[in-house]
This record gives C-alpha cells, sequence and structure tokens, in this order.
C-alpha cells in the first residue's frame, strides 16, 4: 500500500549500491524504522503520502542537489524511496540504534559516497521547499570552503536559560516581543558539509558536525516545523489538510474573461 501511495512522486529504478560519481552535490535523508516519541514516524501517512516523501520530493526538484538517498536500514523504508525515485543507501544495522550520533551516521555515508559537499535533510519537516534547499546551498557556496552550516529557526521570544533572562532584563520593564532581539536555535532540518572536512575530521576527533568554520541560515514559519512529537504531527496534518482545501478552492474558482 506504501508503494502505491507514493507513486505522484513518479518512478524510477535506481541503484542499491554507492557507486564513485562526478557528482558535486550529494543529498541524504537519515530514516530509520524505529522510532521513540513517535512510532514508525517517517512511514506514517501525513494526508495521503508517508512523511518521508515529502522531503525526497522537495530535495529531488531542489536545482542545486545532484543526487538523493535514503540513508536507511529497513527495507520499508526503502521500498518507498525506490518507488518515489530516491537512491537507497543502506546503512548497517548497528548505525540505525537510538544512541547513534549524526557523527557516526555522516562519516559512514561520506566515507561510501563520492562527491564534494553532502547535504543531510531532515525526514521530519514535511513543509521544507525546494527553493529554501537551493537558496541554503546557495549561501553555503558563498562561504569560505571549509565550512558547515546549519539552518537555524529564529525567535522573538523572552528566553530564559537557568533561570536568568536572555534577551531581556528582569530589572527593567518587559520589551515588547517585536523588540526583542532574536534568537536561533539549530534545527538540523538542514546539515552542509564538505565530504572532505567530514571524513578528516572524524577520522582526527571522533566527531565532525561542529566544527569550525559554522554558518548559519535562518528559517522561520512552518518549513521549520520538525515532527518530533505526536502534537506536532497533529499540527502538521492542520496544516497539511488547509493546504490541501485551498489548492481545490483555487482549481474550483471560476476564471474571469476581460
Amino acid at each position: 500500500m506504501l508503494s502505491s501511495r507514493s507513486e505522484h512522486l513518479g518512478v524510477a529504478r535506481v541503484p542499491d549500491r554507492a557507486k564513485p560519481s562526478d557528482c558535486d552535490t550529494v543529498a541524504y535523508i537519515p530514516a530509520r524504522l524505529a522510532s521513540e516519541r513517535v512510532p514508525r514516524k517517517n512511514l506514517r501517512l501525513l494526508g495521503d503520502y508517508p512523511l518521508i516523501s515529502y522531503v525526497s520530493k522537495a530535495a529531488l526538484r531542489a536545482s542545486s542537489i545532484d543526487r538523493v538517498y535514503v540513508n536507511t536500514e529497513s527495507s520499508e523504508i526503502a521500498a518507498v524511496a525506490k518507488t518515489i525515485g530516491v537512491e537507497v543507501y543502506w546503512r548497517a544495522a548497528r548505525l540505525a540504534a537510538g544512541p547513534v550520533t549524526t557523527d557516526e551516521i555522516l562519516y559512514d555515508f561520506a566515507k561510501a559516497i563520492d562527491c564534494r559537499t553532502l547535504v543531510v535533510i531532515n525526514p521530519t519537516a514535511p513543509f521544507l521547499k525546494p527553493e529554501t534547499i537551493d537558496r541554503v546551498l546557495s549561501r553555503f557556496r558563498n562561504s569560505p570552503s571549509d565550512t558547515t552550516l546549519f539552518t537555524t529557526t529564529v525567535l522573538r521570544k523572552h528566553f530564559v536559560m537557568g533561570g536568568q533572562p536572555c534577551n531581556f532584563s528582569f530589572c527593567a520593564r518587559s520589551p515588547r516581543t517585536q523588540d526583542l532581539t532574536a534568537l536561533e536555535y539549530i534545527n538540523f532540518i538542514m546539515l552542509v558539509v564538505p565530504r572532505a572536512k567530514a571524513i578528516t575530521q572524524y577520522e582526527r576527533s571522533g566527531y565532525c558536525v561542529y566544527v569550525p568554520p559554522l554558518a548559519f541560515f535562518p528559517m522561520s514559519g512552518i518549513e521549520c516545523l520538525d515532527i518530533d512529537e505526536e502534537d506536532d504531527f497533529v499540527l502538521a496534518e492542520t496544516i497539511n489538510a488547509l493546504n490541501k482545501s485551498e489548492c481545490a478552492e483555487g482549481q474550483s474558482r471560476p476564471t474571469t474573461r476581460s
């Protein structure tokens, strides 16, 4: 059933194993079957399609990405990916365990796939747009050559940490939200890193994600929605239903002739 629901993205025969290529930019979508907070969330239907199909579609449509992989240990997820037209990178079962870090998965993929630039795209950000992916990569390509770039979520809120204010004072009048200094957090919707840097740093230090120089691409709005909890899925379902309704309404609206 999942395969047939994914046919909206077209069918393509793709290789299961990595092979050397001259690709400049390769993206992978990390997607293991198990999920601690939302069971099997990568395969859970959002509207008519599995969650993972949304970012897969966005990545395939982005003009700045040469090849797209789903990085998984699951035959179920692989079946969906192949039907969509995304290549499959089979990670070892040990790399699908809960305690495994992004550093380990990134290094494993970087060692196997030949390219200059690696892009990691979160499978649980269903509203990410192809044009945003292209803007992120444009920012990366205009940064120093050894930069690692993260997308961030920007918020204007009264933040406290450890009981202390971050962007306002307890000893002054309360500032309006719009007057606050915006703070941002790394949302891991996208991570871009030179392949050579990831390999070298991991082999030297045992990690490869937070290695300077770092750059940040701020995001806002529904593209920042990352499905981590059940409530996030409920919100995504509501947004998706509204988008679908607005699209249907626009198509049914009669055109006027001048």
